[in-house]
């Protein structure tokens, strides 16, 4: 088994609560948590997480800094809308960002990761038969974050966690609209069997192919 999946963390940031906060937060939005249009209370967030409304305010402004929220008037804030040009290019982005920081984690991928990753795999497919949309989401950013992580980037870990927070709702949004079929293709298999292999290549393009795949679903 592999652990709950959370947030990247600077060790230099305080452990506050509201630090606490955000990192959950963002992991929700990544798993696509919360949906395109969606009008974030700061008084719900704070009772959903047992918090208090000053921690919450601040959590989710950060959030909105990072361009994961925004306002939509002085006082609303909302889980952007993407345009059908925008998705496809953080799709396009995380293609070519994620390939390079999977490329950089290769060399740290042992085979207790490989079996983590193998495990996670099997949850993503019973999510697909099962049409578990929300168990698809939070396993398939576990499957992509353990391989990321592994890199211990400092510059492109942090840019491709920003596009997943764009990424997460709409991919949500997009998957209930078309149901389990459109992720019926995943490349995950493709991705543990290159890493068996000592394929790095292989390993790369699996994982640009798996970004690609959605891509397609906005054709």
């Amino acid at each position: 088994m592999t652990p709950e999946p959370t947030a990247t963390h600077n060790a230099f940031s305080p452990d506050t609560a509201s630090t606490r906060l955000h990192r959950a937060l963002r992991v929700r939005l990544c798993e696509g948590g919360f949906t395109p249009g969606e009008v974030i209370s700061i008084r719900r967030i704070a009772s959903e997480y047992d918090t208090g409304t000053m921690p919450a305010r601040e959590a989710v402004r950060w959030l909105v800094t990072e361009g994961a929220l925004m306002f939509s008037d002085s006082r609303k804030i909302i889980v952007p809308e993407l345009s059908h040009d925008r998705f496809h290019e953080i799709l396009f982005a995380r293609k070519n960002l994620e390939t390079e920081l999977s490329r950089h984690a290769f060399d740290d991928i042992v085979d207790a990761d490989i079996d983590a990753l193998e495990w996670i795999d099997q949850r993503i497919n019973a999510a697909i038969a099962q049409g578990d949309l929300v168990d698809y989401m939070r396993d398939n950013y576990r499957f992509h974050f353990h391989i990321y992580r592994l890199s211990q980037s400092r510059v492109l870990l942090p840019l491709v966690e920003i596009l997943w927070l764009q990424y997460g709702p709409s991919m949500r949004y997009i998957c209930t609209r078309w149901g389990a079929s459109s992720i019926a293709d995943d490349y995950h298999r493709e991705v543990t069997q290159a890493l068996r292999n000592g394929d790095r290549e292989g390993f790369c393009q699996a994982i640009a192919a798996d970004i690609e795949q959605g891509m397609m679903l906005l054709e």
